[in-house]
């Protein structure tokens, strides 16, 4: 152990340089850019890693600039370990710049510091000081994917592509001790065309960028308001973003400023009832039929993530987190009749629930590992809304790097991690990762 220690000191400033070139690329989805998967910066990340991996002499393959796989080791079992090079847009607010690596008072700051791209530089020096320093009686591989946050594509072309699935692995993307299952997760688009009088007061509304992040920002503006066609209300509302699976943990600007409009009740403006349902829709307590609690899993959640209104059409994209006490139909067909005739509801992604035993040998093998390092953590091993790689795997879990008690800032403003829970997480995937190949 204390090897490991004198090698991760002495290759820090490696790691950090190197990290610090992979925050700088702006890896937020970009769908057929320049004939790409997900756009040319997201595929820069991909050959900064394969660079790397030439670099260390470690094996490599790219899938179509789909995502690239690192693997060290021998024998005939694999133990797999997916981290993402692609991060959600940086949002208002930051104190730093997000896509430089900055550190101050002892933390690094930066978008993609925690999810996930701290994590991916994490492994792939883990790769190296291990494929330097031990001999391993199982492959390890790594794979770089680069559409994480919007859809999985990437994981899914892996699969497709009938590459090896593992017998059994991790991804750093979670939480400690370990994330034993995830809930399913519905990523879904409402939208209806409109018709306006544009002689009488209408609105116009935008606000959120993604559907898996709660919205710091929203604007509307009402046109011919007191119908005098030279004067326009403009409102406002900053909110605060954080990861759509904890939407409790924000503060939706598109559902506060909705209900900041709705005060103003004696009002007959176009289209304000599309803000009726959505606000009524945000209200648990009058759809008890959709907000489904389980013992195991928790409450479903819901996340108005996007919500356009103009002239012409009203498009709303959202993100729903579900127990397994209501299925992806029963949702869809609430939603529908929640919403009536004229709007469309369409599920343009899905993740299905994801549950390891607690028993398993992944679990144990994982939990061993914090005990011999004399990490002891009240927390056991969890369940969460939020959706990773693992829920794409037999045996895989969520393991680290965050935990409950601390804000990073992941899906955030000011997205950061200290230098001391940096070097340790490095210091506890290494270890975990011999335990696993034992």
């Amino acid at each position: 152990m204390e090897n490991i220690c004198k090698i991760i000191e002495n290759e820090f400033k490696n790691i950090i340089k190197d990290l610090s070139t992979l925050i700088s690329i702006k890896t937020i989805e970009n769908i057929g850019e320049n004939g790409t998967p997900f756009g040319s910066e997201n595929k820069k990340a991909l050959e900064f890693i394969i660079e790397k991996a030439k670099e260390f002499g470690i094996k490599y393959k790219n899938l179509d600039d789909y995502l690239c796989w690192l693997e060290i080791g021998k024998g005939n079992e694999m133990i797999g370990i997916p981290v993402h090079l692609d991060v959600v847009p940086e949002g208002e607010g930051w104190e730093t710049e997000p896509f430089k690596l900055e550190e101050k008072d002892g933390y690094f700051y930066g978008r993609g510091v925690v999810d996930n791209k701290g994590p991916a530089i994490m492994m792939l020096y883990i790769l190296k000081f291990l494929k330097e320093n031990e001999k391993l009686h199982k492959r390890v591989r790594v794979i770089f994917g680069t559409n994480e946050e919007t859809g999985m594509k990437c994981i899914k072309y892996y699969l497709d592509k009938k590459e090896e699935v593992p017998i059994m692995g991790f991804t750093p993307d979670a939480l400690y001790p370990v994330v034993i299952g995830e809930k399913g997760r519905l990523h879904i688009k409402i939208f209806k065309n409109l018709k306006i009088e544009k002689e009488k007061e209408y609105l116009k509304f935008i606000g959120g960028k993604k559907s898996n992040v709660v919205p710091d920002y929203a604007e509307c503006s009402v046109y011919n308001y007191e119908n005098n066609n030279k004067k326009q209300l403009n409102l406002n509302y900053k909110g605060a973003a954080c990861h759509a699976s904890t939407p409790e943990k924000g503060i939706n600007a598109i559902t506060e400023l909705i209900k900041i409009i709705l005060l103003n009740k004696g009002r007959v403006i176009q289209n304000i009832e599309i803000l009726e349902k959505i606000n009524k829709l945000v209200t648990e307590e009058e759809n008890e039929g959709l907000y489904k609690i389980s013992e195991k899993f928790g409450k479903l959640t819901l996340n108005i993530g996007i919500l356009s209104i103009d002239e012409k059409k009203f498009t709303s994209e959202i993100d729903i987190r579900y127990p397994e006490v209501i299925s992806e139909q029963e949702i869809k067909e609430y939603l529908q009749n929640f919403f009536g005739n004229g709007y469309e509801i369409k599920i343009l992604n899905s993740k299905p629930l994801h549950y390891v035993e607690e028993n398993s040998i992944i679990v144990n093998k994982l939990l061993n590992t914090l005990t011999q390092l004399k990490i002891i953590l009240e927390e056991k091993p969890m369940i969460i809304g939020g959706g990773t790689y693992a829920s794409y795997f037999d045996n895989m879990v969520g393991f680290g790097p965050k935990y409950q008690n601390i804000r990073t800032g992941g899906h955030g403003k000011n997205e950061n991690i200290s230098k001391e829970e940096f070097k340790k997480n490095l210091f506890i995937y290494y270890n975990a990762i011999l335990e696993l190949c034992k």
